[in-house]
């Protein structure tokens, strides 16, 4: 009696972990089904992926993000890649940091030119820099790198439905671990010492229709 009982317990069991395994491949179906449908996120990192392995293989680059520009609709939203190649001068691995600064937009949005100082409509008093700033999310893990190899940083930007129509502006930065440890993301920006950037900062322009 002991020995079924112990086997019926063990085949519950089995039972149970078997649906709660079928349960949670149909929960994480179900919402790339809804995100799909709703298309609020356009993911376009698989495409980033391949247009950045271009750009290393076929240039000079060793920083760069795809795409650079893009339009939305508002209260839609965008997923993207940063990619990095460690092609760095003393053939040491690294690690390296990115960061994303709202920098500008059109004068429609700006008539003042300062996104620091322009008060969004209807906004509750924010600027334009902290309305922009809520937009983004981004990977900002201090990311190893090994020479020779490359690593991508994913990034999103959901625009809120109330954002105005015109053309945003950000700035993204990547740095590394020069002379020592790397930057924090949030100190990775154009007051960076120099010797810890790496490669260029990249503009990334939205624009909301």
């Amino acid at each position: 009696m002991r020995s079924g009982a112990i086997q019926m317990s063990l085949g519950f069991i089995i039972a149970v972990v078997f649906a709660i395994v079928l349960l949670s491949l149909a929960i994480w179906w179900l919402r790339g089904v809804i995100i799909n449908i709703s298309g609020l996120t356009t993911d376009l990192t698989q495409q980033a992926r391949n247009e950045l392995q271009r750009t290393f293989g076929g240039t000079g680059e060793n920083f760069a993000i795809f795409p650079s520009s893009y339009e939305l609709e508002a209260g839609k939203g965008i997923r993207m890649l940063g990619g990095i190649k460690n092609n760095a001068a003393d053939g040491q691995d690294h690690r390296f940091v990115i960061n994303v600064v709202p920098s500008a937009a059109s004068p429609n949005v700006c008539p003042e030119g300062d996104i620091s100082e322009c008060e969004l409509a209807g906004g509750g008093g924010i600027t334009l820099e902290e309305f922009m700033t809520s937009w983004l999310t981004w990977d900002k893990t201090k990311k190893p790198i090994k020479i020779g190899h490359t690593g991508e940083f994913w990034l999103e930007i959901k625009t809120p439905a109330n954002t105005p129509k015109g053309t945003y502006m950000f700035n993204v930065y990547a740095c590394y671990d020069s002379g020592g440890e790397v930057p924090r993301y949030d100190e990775c920006n154009e007051d960076t010492p120099t010797d810890k950037i790496w490669g260029a900062e990249k503009q990334l322009v939205i624009t909301v229709k």
